[in-house]
């Protein structure tokens, strides 16, 4: 009979494992969203979030619900590291899966955390406080008593000492920006009342109400809304449904700021990523696609359960996933007809019944490899410039070889201008027309052909100057 093995006591410290969890990377946005989950998974209905100064007139912050609550023993459970197995099937609503979001969300920011929760008319109240926890080396979480609590539950982060939270600053008001920005955006569907996938939340802040943002501009008739389809993933579906938002010239300026988001359409491009209703990641091609500025208007909708969380390895914070290699071949497959409609919304290449491309003023040239643009001078214009004297050949070559590509290409790239074709006033462009008209007119130049061109001259500008009117100066 062989030797019993001998197991010895490896618990961790209590003090260094508290301490350590706080390094989990959330940001306060993504921890605020952690603990809006879970009044989403207790069915609140109204969730209110503040930020005042405590009893010492430091910062604290407060998250406070009206759902279902906890018992006394449930609140234990809940305030234990890993209080959940994460194998677990899931309820629809529940937005959790590790039971670890309360405590590493929470004190990635704060140093105390109390929560205060009511079920069934019973209030209880626990805080876990760091200071006593490295003081103690223990797991022993202090039991706090309350007289009265409204039905629901209290989320209290006292000792903040990872944001600077002064009340009233400048930085301060900022953060409170994007938070609110933040939670619109992770949590639109909730908030939007006018949309029946989910149920229907109300998130105030500092007693402001949070408006939903949905970044696909559905409302917009110049969205491109392609057909949503299901693709079967092993026992679960999976819902996919693409976005090409309008083009800048197609929408007003307010509105053009407000979809392109942080860091601009070239950067919020691509696939958004839902969990039961939840946004967990956005604006990334899973390395599928490379961002340009072609593809800036493309976004993706995607719709997971959250019964297939390690498939597609959600983390902690629920802020990152990736799709599993089905998935990623699928997806693949159907970002190759969806890249060449959003060049088409970039470029926004007109379509006409008239070739006029030898007739462009310019044209795009290849040789070894190598691009650039070469002014025509078979177009009837340049041809009469160029016969008056020699020299006018010689600024045409300048004009070619000092087109600034980089100042060009950066302008549109940053979408805060846009970059327009036309820079004359009406009755100026009026009087260039008439006598560009004339002179094609001149060259024998088919009436058709003469408005073709000319609409394409001002494609993109700024000048309203319509097909009938051409024909009427014809």
């Amino acid at each position: 009979m062989g030797i019993e093995p001998e197991y010895i006591d490896a618990s961790p410290s209590a003090a260094f494992l508290m301490e350590s969890i706080r390094d989990f990377g959330y940001t306060i946005e993504t921890a605020i969203a952690d603990l809006v989950d879970n009044s989403i998974s207790a069915e609140a209905s109204n969730i209110e979030i503040n930020l005042d100064k405590d009893e010492n007139g430091q910062p604290m912050l407060t998250i406070d619900d009206d759902g279902f609550g906890m018992t006394e023993d449930e609140l234990l459970q809940a305030m234990r590291l890993c209080s959940k197995d994460r194998n677990l099937v899931r309820s629809k609503n529940d937005l959790g899966r590790f039971g670890m979001g309360l405590k590493t969300s929470s004190l990635s920011q704060c140093r105390q955390l109390t929560v205060e929760t009511t079920m069934h008319g019973l209030p209880s109240s626990m805080t876990w406080d760091l200071d006593e926890v490295k003081s103690k080396n223990d797991w022993s979480v202090r039991k706090n008593f309350i007289a009265n609590k409204k039905q629901g539950t209290k989320v209290i982060w006292k000792k903040i000492d990872r944001a600077n939270l002064e009340i009233d600053t400048p930085s301060t008001n900022a953060t409170i920006r994007n938070i609110r920005e933040h939670l619109g955006l992770v949590f639109h569907r909730f908030i939007d009342i006018g949309n029946n996938q989910q149920r229907n939340i109300k998130i105030k802040f500092n007693n402001i109400f949070i408006d939903a943002f949905n970044p696909f501009n559905e409302n917009n008739f110049a969205t491109i809304r392609h057909e949503p389809f299901e693709h079967k993933y092993q026992d679960s579906k999976i819902k996919i449904q693409s976005f090409i938002l309008p083009h800048k010239t197609k929408v007003k300026l307010e509105e053009w700021e407000k979809y392109e988001g942080n860091g601009g359409y070239t950067k919020n491009q691509g696939f958004y990523v839902y969990r039961e209703g939840r946004l967990i990641i956005n604006g990334t091609w899973f390395g599928l696609l490379k961002k340009t500025e072609y593809t800036k208007f493309c976004r993706v909708k995607i719709d997971i359960s959250n019964e297939k969380d390690t498939d597609w390895k959600i983390d902690i914070k629920k802020s990152n996933a990736s799709p599993p290699k089905e998935i990623r071949d699928m997806l693949d497959n159907y970002l190759s007809k969806l890249e060449k409609q959003g060049v088409k919304v970039y470029t926004r290449k007109p379509v006409t019944t008239f070739e006029t491309n030898h007739l462009d003023v310019w044209k795009k040239m290849s040789k070894d490899s190598q691009a650039y643009f070469s002014i025509n001078i078979n177009n009837p214009i340049i041809k009469k410039f160029i016969s008056k004297s020699d020299e006018n050949l010689d600024a045409i070559r300048l004009i070619e070889n000092t087109l600034p590509y980089e100042e060009i290409f950066r302008l549109m790239s940053d979408g805060k201008e846009v970059v327009i074709k036309w820079n004359d006033n009406e009755d100026e462009s009026l009087n260039l027309i008439k006598k560009f008209i004339s002179d094609l007119k001149e060259s024998n130049i088919e009436n058709q052909l003469i408005v073709g061109l000319v609409l394409k001259f001002l494609q993109n500008s700024n000048i309203t100057f319509s097909k009938e009117k051409i024909i009427e100066l014809l």
